[in-house]
C-alpha cells in the first residue's frame, strides 16, 4: 500500500500515522463523505469463526460508545481476505481495517509534559469514557499515554479497545492474552494475572497522568531503559524485564509530590493497592474536575462578571445595504418548536453558501449556520508559545468565530480569537504573503492587539479575522509576541481554508439554538426608536444575521445586538438582574462608553461539562450619562425578549 492509493473503493491512502499489532495505521480521506478517518489493520490469527469474534470485539465494543465526547469514534470495519501479494494466505489470515476517527494530535506519548492542572482535565474526561464503559460492564485494561489522543480542539479522546474485557465473563476480547496491558501502567491485579474489574482502569488512569506530567512511565522508566539494555546485554535486559513485571504486580509507582502538586492527593486514592479502596471512576472524576477548577488556567474572567473585550466596531455596509437588502441575501424562515415549546427562528442565508455545480469558486466558509468554525484553529501549533496550556474556547462569543486561549504563564495570556466576517477586503489591499491560494492582509497594530485577514481572490462574500490580544489583567513584552502568535494562528488557519470550504459542525447545533435565529429580526423600527438618531435602515448585518448594528448622528450613539456566549452572568460592578418576558437579564456598565444588556434565553453543557448559557446581548455606546445608556439597552433588551418569546 501506498500513499496515494485507494482503498474500498472509497478511501485515499494519505501517510503512515503509527503502527498497531496488525501493520501500519493509515491517515485517509474518506471521498464519500469528504473527511479524514484513521486506518487501522487488524489480523486474525487463523481460520475459524473464534478467531474472527475475537478480534472483532474491539469493534463491537467501541460501537457501544459512539457519540461520547471521549471516546475515539469508530466508523466502519471493512474486510480483506487477501495477503499482501493480492492472494488468500494460506494460513487463512483475514484482514479486518477498523476505519476510526482521526486524532490529529496523535498520542499523548508524543508530547510534553502537561501542567498538573492540564493534566487534571484530561484526566476528568478520561475519567468520564471509563465511567461509561463500566457502566456497561466494559474494561478498558490499557489506559496508558499513547493510548490517549487530543482532538484539535483539545479534547481527550480514549483509543485502543484492544485489550478490553467483560466484565463476569471469562473471555478477554484481545487475542493477545498476557500482553493485554502494558506493565509501566497496569494495576497490580492485573499484573497477577487475576480477573480485571473496573478499579483496574482507575490505577492505570492515576499512572497515565503521573508520566503525563514527569514526562516519564511512574515506575522509573523501566521499559526504556530495558530497550537499552536489550540492544548488547542480554541478561541485563531480562533483569530490568523482571524488575519491572515485579513493579507492577507489587504497585509500585513511583510517585512525586513535588512534580504532581495539586494532583497529589487524588492520585494517591487512584493508586492504592487494594482495587476496593479507590475511588470508582465517577468519582475520580469529580476529584480531577476540582483539581481543574483550582488550578491556574488559560479561562475568561470570573464567571458573571459583566465587564469582557469590547467587539471592534465593523466598517458600516454601503447605504444600499438596508434591512431589505438582507432579505435579498436568501433569508429562509422556519419556525422550530423547541424545548418547553419555545419557538426559534431557524435561518438559512444561502448569501454566503455557493453550489460548485455552478462553475463559480467555492467560498471559504459555505454555510455558516453549519460551518465548524473552530476547525481553522490548531492549539497544538500555538502550544510552543505557552506553558501546554494553550486550548480551545467552544463556548465564547458570537457563532461566528472560535477562540485558542494561550498560557504564557501563571499570570499572563493570549487570547486569539478566528471570526468570520461578511464580504471582501477594501478595493486595492493587497496581501502581505499568500498561503496557497489564501491572502494574509496586515491590519493596521495597536499596542494590546495584533489583527490579520484572510481573504481569497475567488470569494467575495466572505474572509476570516485573525485577531491576537492580551487577555484581561496580562502584560507582555508589546506588540511583536502577539503579532508572532497571530502569524502563526493566520497560517494555521490559511492550510485549512486551502482544502476547501470549512469542514461541517458535527454535531450540528441543535434546533434550539439561537445559531438558527437572526438577531437582526428581534428589533424593529418602533423598538429602536428609544435610542435617538439612529439610522435605523442602514444596519451593518454580520455573519447569518448573528448580528446588527446601526449608528447615530447623536451623541456618537450606536446600538447592537448579537448573540453571544458565554458562563451565565451575574449582577456585579453595578449591574442589575431583571427578569423581561420570562427571560433571566443583567444590565449594567461594561466601558466608561457603553451599558450592555444579557437576556439569557438557554442554559446548556458546555466544554468539561461547565454551564454555558446562549444569550443576546444588546450594547449601546455613546457620550451620555450611564444611566441613560442602560436605560436605552434595558428597554432594547426588552424588546427583543418579547420577540423571543413570541417566536
Amino acid at each position: 500500500m501506498r500513499s496515494g492509493d485507494e482503498f474500498a473503493d472509497r478511501y485515499v491512502l494519505r501517510e503512515v500515522i503509527g503502527a498497531g499489532r496488525g501493520g501500519d495505521v493509515w491517515l485517509a480521506h474518506d471521498t464519500v463523505v469528504g473527511q479524514d478517518v484513521a486506518l487501522k489493520p487488524e489480523r486474525t490469527d487463523g481460520e475459524g469463526e473464534t478467531a474472527v469474534r475475537r478480534l472483532l470485539g474491539e469493534p463491537r465494543a467501541m460501537a457501544k460508545f459512539r457519540g461520547h465526547p471521549h471516546v475515539v469514534t469508530l466508523f466502519d470495519v471493512v474486510r480483506v481476505e487477501q495477503d499482501r501479494a493480492g492472494t488468500r494466505d494460506l494460513a487463512g489470515e483475514q484482514t479486518f481495517w477498523f476505519v476510526m476517527e482521526y486524532v490529529p494530535g496523535g498520542g499523548l506519548d508524543l508530547r510534553t509534559p502537561l501542567s498538573p492542572a492540564r493534566a487534571a482535565r484530561v484526566g476528568a474526561q478520561l475519567a468520564d469514557a471509563l465511567a461509561a464503559l463500566h457502566e456497561a460492564g466494559i474494561v478498558h485494561c490499557d489506559v496508558k499515554p499513547s493510548n490517549i489522543g487530543l482532538t484539535r480542539y483539545g479534547t481527550a479522546k480514549l483509543l485502543d479497545f484492544g485489550a478490553v474485557y467483560r466484565v463476569g465473563g471469562t473471555e478477554t476480547i484481545t487475542v493477545n492474552g498476557p500482553s493485554s496491558f502494558t506493565p509501566d501502567y497496569a494495576a497490580p491485579e492485573l499484573a497477577r494475572g487475576n480477573l480485571p474489574r473496573p478499579a483496574s482502569d482507575v490505577f492505570c488512569l492515576a499512572a497515565t497522568l503521573c508520566a503525563l506530567v514527569t514526562g516519564a512511565p511512574p515506575r522509573g522508566g523501566v521499559s526504556q531503559e530495558a530497550g537499552a539494555l536489550s540492544d548488547g546485554a542480554g541478561d541485563d535486559a531480562e533483569e530490568a524485564d523482571r524488575l519491572k513485571y515485579w513493579k507492577a504486580e507489587q504497585g509500585v509507582v513511583e510517585l512525586d509530590a513535588a512534580a504532581v502538586g495539586p494532583l497529589y492527593p487524588v492520585l494517591t486514592a487512584m493508586l492504592q493497592r487494594d482495587p476496593r479502596r479507590r475511588p470508582d471512576a465517577a468519582e475520580a472524576r469529580q476529584l480531577l474536575e476540582d483539581v481543574a477548577a483550582t488550578g491556574p488556567k488559560p479561562s475568561r474572567d470570573t464567571a458573571g462578571t459583566i465587564t469582557g473585550r469590547r467587539p471592534r466596531r465593523r466598517p458600516l455596509l454601503t447605504a444600499a445595504l438596508g434591512i431589505g437588502a438582507v432579505l435579498a441575501l436568501g433569508l429562509v424562515v422556519v419556525h422550530d418548536q423547541g424545548d418547553g415549546g419555545k419557538a426559534v427562528s431557524q435561518s438559512v442565508q444561502s448569501g454566503l453558501e455557493q453550489d460548485p455545480s455552478d462553475g463559480e469558486p467555492e467560498t471559504l466558509i459555505g454555510d455558516p449556520h453549519t460551518a465548524d468554525v473552530c476547525a481553522l484553529t490548531d492549539p497544538a501549533a500555538l502550544s510552543r508559545f505557552s506553558d501546554g496550556e494553550a486550548r480551545v474556547d467552544v463556548d465564547y462569543g458570537n457563532f461566528d468565530r472560535c477562540d485558542v486561549l494561550v498560557g504564557i504563564d501563571d499570570r499572563t495570556r493570549i487570547d486569539v480569537s478566528i471570526r468570520v466576517l461578511r464580504g471582501s477586503s477594501p478595493e486595492g489591499s493587497t496581501p502581505s504573503r499568500t498561503v496557497g491560494r489564501i491572502g494574509v492582509r496586515e491590519e493596521p497594530a495597536e499596542r494590546d492587539e495584533c489583527e490579520l485577514l484572510l481573504t481569497s481572490d475567488g470569494d467575495t462574500a466572505s474572509r476570516v479575522e485573525v485577531r491576537a490580544s492580551m487577555g484581561k489583567g496580562s502584560v507582555v513584552g508589546g506588540n511583536a509576541t502577539l503579532c508572532t502568535v497571530a502569524d502563526s494562528a493566520a497560517t494555521s488557519a490559511a492550510e485549512v481554508l486551502n482544502l476547501g470550504p470549512l469542514p461541517r459542525r458535527s454535531p450540528a447545533y441543535p434546533r434550539t439554538s439561537l445559531a438558527w435565529a437572526n438577531a437582526c429580526e428581534l428589533l424593529d423600527t418602533k423598538a429602536l426608536s428609544v435610542v435617538p438618531g439612529l439610522k435605523v435602515d442602514v444596519p451593518d448585518v454580520g455573519v447569518a444575521g448573528w448580528s446588527c448594528e446601526w449608528s447615530s448622528d447623536v451623541d456618537e450613539l450606536d446600538a447592537e445586538i448579537a448573540f453571544f456566549r458565554d458562563q451565565p452572568k451575574s449582577a456585579v460592578n453595578g449591574a442589575t438582574t431583571v427578569t423581561l418576558s420570562g427571560y433571566r437579564s443583567v444590565v449594567g456598565p461594561d466601558d466608561p462608553d457603553t451599558c450592555t444588556a444579557f437576556v439569557e434565553y438557554r442554559r446548556y453543557s458546555g466544554r468539561d461539562a461547565e454551564t454555558a448559557a446562549e444569550m443576546v446581548r444588546l450594547d449601546v455606546t455613546g457620550q451620555q450619562p450611564m444611566e441613560k445608556l442602560c436605560t436605552m439597552a434595558r428597554a432594547l433588551a426588552a424588546s427583543a425578549a418579547a420577540e423571543l418569546r413570541a417566536r
